[in-house]
């Protein structure tokens, strides 16, 4: 395999592994802001209770209650 090609595969699966962490937050007025990390879930809640509860939002920089 041609040197090029290793280093472009490494690359590009570092980069796709980088980006697996992030989540993109779309605002109403179409601003977008990517964070890092996932959004904390509930541990005490049951699967029923989530579901239940439908899509929360967060707003990047605040805590949450």
């Amino acid at each position: 395999m041609p040197r090029t090609l290793t280093l472009s595969l490494i690359a590009s699966t570092l980069a796709m592994t980088l980006l697996a962490g992030c989540t993109t937050y779309t605002w109403e007025d179409g601003r977008r802001e990517t964070v890092w990390g996932v959004p904390t879930e509930d541990d005490t809640k049951t699967r029923e209770e989530r579901q239940a509860e439908g899509v929360q939002y967060r707003v990047p920089g605040e805590i949450p209650e």
